[in-house]
C-alpha cells in the first residue's frame, strides 16, 4: 500500500516556531511564532493553501507546544481574526480545525480553563500585563493572557480542546500514549509528564500565594518551557521528533519511558526539530549521541544568540565520524542583514571552519522562502 506523502514545512517565524505538517491532504499546524508572524508569514501561506483547495481549509489539528509568546502569538492572532470574522458576519470561515492541543494556563494552575478578563484572575492578569515592571514580567503575563484568549476563541469557534487525549492536559502517561491524528499518522506524547506538570502547578500556585499580582519579576520563564508538548510523529517508517522548548533530558526520559530508546543503540528519526531554537541550555552531548536525525531543523533568527555556536558544534561533532548523510535546515542568516545583526557573518565563519573537518549540507532559507522537507 502506498504511503501518503509526508512533509514538514518550516516557516520563517523570527525567533519562534511555526510548522505545517502535511500527511497526504491532511494538515497539522504546530505553533504560530511571535507577534507579526501571522500577518507576514503564516496567513499568506494559509491563503495559498485555501486557494488550492476547497474553502474552508481544514486543519486536522492545531497544536501549541507551550504558551510562550514566540510560539502562541501567531495562533492567537489567527484565532482572534476568525472569531471577528464570525461575529461580524464577514463571510464564511476561511479555515476550520478539528482539534486544538493546548495546555492552557487555567489547566496548569487549577483555575477555570475559561478564566478571562471578566473574572478576578483575568482582571489581575490584565493589570499585570499593563503595569508590572520589567520586560520579562510583561512577557510572562502576556503569555498567560494569550493562552486564555486562545482557549476562549477556540470555544467561540466550536473547536474541541484536547479531545483526542480525553479533554485533559496533553501529557505523557495521559489518556492515550499514541494518538491517531488521522489514519496512518500518530503522535506519541513524550513530554510533559504528569509529575513535571504537578511540580509546575505547585510552583506557580506557591508563587501566586506569596506575591501580589503586580510582582512577577522573580517568576522563572522555564515554567512554560518545561511544560512544552513534545511528540514523536510517525507515518509508516517515517518519524519526526517535535520538541517545542523542552529540555533534552526530559525528551530522553520520555523516549525511554515509551520504549522508543534503549542504551543499545541511538534512535534514528527523519526530522529532529531542535528544542528552544538551538539554545545550548536545552541540549547536551548525550542528546545528540542518543537521538540522530537525517534532518535537523533550527527555527531562530539570532535573537538571544540562537542558534548558539556551542549547539552547532555539539551537533556537528556528534556526526563527525558518521558517513550517513544528514542535513541542517536554518530559517535565517542566508545573507547579510537577514535576521539579527551579525547572524549571517557568524554562520559564514562557523561553517567555513567546520568544512575543514567534515562535509556539511546546510540549507538556509532566504527572505520570502520557507523550507519544505519531503519524507
Amino acid at each position: 500500500m502506498t504511503q501518503p506523502a509526508l512533509s514538514l514545512e518550516v516557516l520563517r517565524a523570527e525567533h519562534g516556531d511555526c510548522l505545517l505538517l502535511h500527511h497526504g491532504n491532511d494538515v497539522v499546524l504546530i505553533d504560530g511564532g511571535p507577534s507579526g508572524v501571522y500577518k507576514a508569514t503564516l496567513k499568506p501561506r494559509l491563503q495559498e493553501l485555501i486557494a488550492a483547495r476547497a474553502r474552508p481549509l481544514f486543519l486536522q489539528m492545531v497544536m501549541v507546544s507551550h504558551i510562550d509568546d514566540d510560539h502562541i502569538v501567531g495562533l492567537a492572532d489567527m484565532f482572534a481574526e476568525a472569531v471577528d470574522r464570525k461575529e461580524n458576519k464577514l463571510g464564511p470561515p476561511e479555515w476550520v480545525a478539528g482539534e486544538l492541543w493546548l495546555n492552557a494556563f487555567g489547566a496548569l494552575t487549577g483555575a477555570s480553563p475559561t478564566a478571562g478578563a471578566g473574572d478576578a484572575r483575568g482582571a489581575a492578569l490584565n493589570d499585570l500585563a499593563t503595569t508590572a515592571p520589567g520586560q520579562e514580567t510583561k512577557a510572562i503575563a502576556a503569555s498567560v493572557k494569550n493562552g486564555i484568549a486562545l482557549h476562549e476563541d477556540a470555544i467561540a469557534l466550536g473547536i474541541d480542546r484536547n479531545a483526542s487525549v480525553g479533554g485533559g492536559l496533553v501529557q505523557r502517561g495521559g489518556a492515550k500514549a499514541a494518538v491517531d491524528v488521522v489514519p496512518g499518522l500518530t503522535f506519541t506524547v513524550l513530554a510533559p509528564d504528569k509529575p513535571e506538570l504537578e511540580k509546575l502547578r505547585t510552583k506557580w500556585e506557591k508563587w501566586e500565594h506569596d506575591h501580589p499580582a503586580h510582582e512577577a519579576a522573580n517568576l522563572d520563564r522555564s515554567v512554560f518551557n518545561l511544560s512544552s508538548i513534545v511528540v514523536l510523529a510517525r507515518s509508516g517508517k517515517r518519524t519526526l521528533l517535535l520538541t517545542g522548548d523542552a529540555r533534552s533530558d526530559a525528551i530522553i526520559a520520555g523516549l525511554e519511558a515509551e520504549g522508543l530508546l534503549t542504551n543499545a543503540q541511538p534512535l534514528i528519526v527523519d526530522v529532529l526539530k531542535l528544542p528552544h531554537h538551538g539554545s545550548i541550555r536545552n541540549v547536551d552531548e548525550n542528546f545528540f549521541a542518543r537521538v540522530r536525525a537525517r534532518n535537523y531543523v533550527i527555527s531562530a533568527n539570532g535573537r538571544d544568540g540562537n542558534p548558539e555556536n556551542d549547539t552547532l558544534s555539539l551537533l556537528c561533532d556528534s556526526r563527525l565520524k558518521d558517513s550517513d548523510p544528514w542535513t541542517l535546515w536554518l530559517t535565517y542568516g542566508a545573507e547579510a542583514g537577514d535576521g539579527k545583526p551579525g547572524l549571517h557573518q557568524r554562520f559564514d565563519k562557523f561553517f567555513a571552519a567546520r568544512e575543514a573537518k567534515q562535509k556539511l549540507d546546510v540549507r538556509i532559507a532566504k527572505p520570502g522562502e520557507r523550507h519544505v522537507i519531503a519524507l
